[in-house]
């Protein structure tokens, strides 16, 4: 029956191959991302633990040092538990450039934990992280292929870590990368500030006894916290976190765009298996008298069912095989869109056991889906009125509402998908515009950061930072040279703020303020204009002279229809969660233009500006404005750097632009998919009402006809056949709206800037669907107007 009618059979397998194809990749996608245990023995029995604050806050924290081995010596529940605190590492040695990494200094019995050893060399053992221990330092296979070229000399090669001496011991396989992507490790060895019980900076990982659930560690590890806050007063309101690991890295927002992506790709199944149903039924109206012939003859109902499901799981499977085909080609090109944006090292995009069982299900699903409702409608037979001539008008009428039915719904998913991708569009023009002023593609940033072992106070950090900055001013090509903490759009660190002459019972419960660190001349590198006061000079941050510059949106809301020139305000620094520390009062000397400095934040805190020598950061973005192609001075940039410390490296080094669509990938990555979700099912749709409107229309060619020869016009017959497929239509955009206004709600927390409600958004996707939708109308319309009345009326 398939090879018999091979082009309406080809026509189903290619619409099932683009839906279940792309639901196949979606959950190859989101079996990676969200259900693989990671890829170490044990993994899915691997716990994240962290600290929470039990008051009102509710926030996590790390654990303390202490705590840490408290939890290791009293749990029950456990294999094993082990910490981590990860940071940046400044790799040097003779012969080879300094380079960042991202480190991580582990507790001994790690990797041990995790049963991972070393391809070369050695790990660690207990005694590297005790104190006075020789350092020594473990390399990730990446670092041992690129820096080294896989010499085995390596191990025993004496290296700088932040300019502290270390010895390579050994190198992990391929692919480690534990816990977030590091590039090496170093034993964690507890010093005085590591020991103090304030300081919660690990990040503990813990193996589960085989017999104990998460819920059951989760408990255990809460009475461990309870008795140390009974214990311990610096452990007061402290509690615990226990999560799977994807939980603990793959949550939140991540985690929701998957499962929309999930949603997204189940509507455009949706839509094609409606559309095949109604190509099944009306293929199967149209063999009426082949299933009486079958019944005269015998065939029970359920036989004809069976006979018409197995037609339809086999087309089904045809279109899966295809689809399977599509899937692998769209996990591919996922795979290379994200290879570069910070993707976890142990989300490895290939398909198992569990996708296959899901294709499988799926081929099986919507063969069962799709061929249910005609199979059911052919196989009700009436002998004497199907075996006549005219039968098949007869059966067009019964099976017309069935098809009407079937559009309205293709029509209103369509319409949800279309509504998705647009807020994606629309999130991504407006990150296009976030900050228009500021000239991004001639501006170059580079970060740098400087180890504390050889700049360990602030006096040593200005001086470095002092002496950079008029080297790197003085370069061809460059117009202005700033040092900031955090460029324009890219997020900022926020405290806990006061603001003079305002109630604060509690400093914990106190307005919040995010603050950028810049150097003098920041607001003109990045024609951020200044609408009243001055920018700072060389003074201002120096003791006695504390100064703030508050965006416009700061002033409104903290000093509303005030002048907040001479206002002042002092941050809570050195925040812990019992003993908040207040710092100098900053007064006002200026108030400027609003900057859109956090753009994935629905609500931000105001943002202030302050002075470099006001703070003590010891990692600060280099950025400089040309005339040229910004990239050209990298090398002049560095070469600056390291006539300064020949041990530090620049790290981040790309223009504004590219570091913007960098933390926004996902903008473009995931609207890209959406759009195409989206493109799909409006094809399919518009196939689907366009093959209903061309078959009602050919079941009514002899009514056509006579309303023809009664002097109907050709304008009429447009008319009453566009009316249809009008009507269909309208339910469809119906039906779609009052679900796309929900769906668009859940997309808030991924699109923070675009309103679930954005009319341009809505006003759009419904103009495009009712433009596509009485085009496809149209055609068959086109048709019936342009019939012979003679040739319609003899018409069979």
């Amino acid at each position: 029956m398939i090879a018999s009618r091979r082009w309406f059979s080809a026509a189903v397998v290619a619409t099932l191959a683009l839906g279940i194809g792309l639901n196949t990749m979606v959950f190859t996608l989101i079996n990676a991302a969200l259900f693989k245990p990671v890829p170490v023995p044990g993994g899915d029995r691997l716990l994240a633990v962290n600290g929470r604050t039990a008051n009102q806050d509710n926030r996590g924290t790390g654990v303390s040092y202490q705590d840490f081995r408290e939890y290791r010596k009293q749990a029950t529940t456990l294999e094993g538990l082990e910490a981590a605190n990860g940071a940046l590492g400044i790799l040097s040695e003779q012969g080879n450039p300094p380079t960042t990494y991202q480190m991580n200094r582990v507790s001994s019995g790690l990797f041990k934990m995790l049963r991972l050893q070393p391809v070369l060399g050695r790990g660690f053992v207990p005694n590297d992280d005790q104190p006075g221990a020789p350092p020594v330092l473990l390399l990730g296979y990446g670092v041992w292929n690129d820096r080294y070229g896989r010499s085995p000399d390596v191990i025993g090669r004496a290296v700088r870590v932040n300019s502290k001496p270390a010895t390579i011991i050994g190198v992990m396989p391929a692919g480690v990368r534990f816990p977030n992507d590091e590039d090496m490790w170093m034993p964690l060895v507890p010093d005085a500030e590591l020991e103090d019980r304030t300081h919660h900076w690990l990040q503990l990982f813990a193996i589960r006894k085989p017999e104990a659930a998460a819920g059951q560690v989760a408990a255990d590890l809460s009475r461990i916290a309870s008795r140390l806050a009974a214990d311990h007063p610096e452990n007061k309101d402290l509690g615990i976190i226990v999560q799977t690991f994807h939980e603990r890295f793959n949550g939140g927002p991540i985690k929701m765009v998957f499962l929309l992506m999930l949603a997204a790709v189940g509507f455009v199944l949706l839509i094609a298996c409606a559309n095949v149903a109604n190509m099944m039924l009306g293929r199967a109206l149209g063999r009426q008298r082949e299933i009486s012939i079958r019944t005269a003859m015998g065939a029970s109902r359920w036989q004809l069912i069976r006979q018409l499901l197995i037609e339809s799981v086999a087309l089904s499977i045809l279109g899966g095989v295809l689809g399977l085909a599509l899937s692998v080609q769209g996990v591919r090109w996922f795979n290379l869109h994200t290879v570069d944006v910070g993707k976890p090292y142990w989300v490895q995009f290939t398909m198992d056991y569990t996708v296959f069982a899901y294709f499988a299900g799926l081929c099986i699903l919507s063969g069962i889906l799709f061929g249910l409702f005609p199979a059911l409608r052919s196989s009700r037979v009436d002998l004497n009125s199907s075996l006549k001539e005219g039968s098949r008008a007869m059966g067009s009428k019964r099976g017309g509402l069935l098809s009407g039915v079937l559009v309205v719904f293709q029509f209103g998913l369509t319409l949800v998908l279309l509504t998705g991708a647009g807020m994606f569009a629309r999130g991504f023009l407006e990150s296009d515009n976030l900050n228009p002023n500021v000239p991004a593609n001639r501006l170059l940033t580079a970060r740098v950061a400087l180890p504390e072992v050889r700049y360990p106070t602030a006096d040593t950090r200005f001086r470095f930072f002092d002496g950079l900055l008029p080297s790197i001013a003085a370069l061809p090509g460059i117009t202005n040279a700033v040092l900031v903490s955090s460029p324009p759009g890219l997020g900022a660190p926020s405290r806990h703020i006061e603001i003079e002459h305002a109630a604060l019972p509690d400093p914990t419960r106190g307005p919040s303020a995010s603050y950028i660190v810049q150097t003098p001349g920041y607001f003109a590198t990045i024609n951020l204009p200044l609408l009243s006061g001055r920018d700072f000079d060389a003074n201002d941050g120096l003791p006695g002279r504390e100064a703030t510059v508050v965006t416009k949106g700061f002033a409104a809301h903290f000093w509303p229809n005030e002048n907040a020139l001479g206002k002042r305000f002092r941050f809570f620094t050195e925040e812990d969660h019992a003993k908040p520390k207040a710092g100098p009062w900053l007064s006002v000397i200026g108030v400027s233009a609003g900057l859109d400095q956090e753009p994935g934040e629905a609500a931000p805190d105001p943002l202030v500006f302050v002075p470099q020598r006001q703070e003590n950061n010891s990692s600060m973005s280099i950025m400089v404005r040309s005339t040229a192609d910004p990239t050209s001075l990298t090398s002049a940039i560095r070469v600056a750097v390291q006539n300064l410390d020949q041990d530090l490296p620049l790290s981040q080094v790309r223009t504004l632009t590219q570091a913007v669509e960098h933390q926004e990938w996902y903008l473009r990555t995931f609207g890209t998919l959406f759009l195409t979700f989206a493109i799909i099912a409006l094809l399919i749709a518009s196939v689907g009402i366009y093959a209903v409107i061309a078959q009602s229309t050919a079941a009514r060619t002899q009514e056509i006809g006579v309303r023809m020869a009664l002097g109907a016009t050709s304008r009429n017959v447009l008319g009453m056949v566009l009316a249809r497929g009008a009507i269909q239509l309208g339910a469809g955009l119906g039906l779609g709206l009052a679900a796309a206004f929900p769906a668009a709600r859940l997309m808030k927390s991924i699109l923070t800037r675009v309103s679930p409600q954005d009319p341009i958004v809505f006003a759009s996707v419904s103009g495009l669907l009712i433009v596509v939708g009485l085009f496809a109308c149209w055609l068959p319309a086109r048709k019936a107007a342009a019939l012979d009345p003679v040739k319609a009326i003899r018409y069979e």
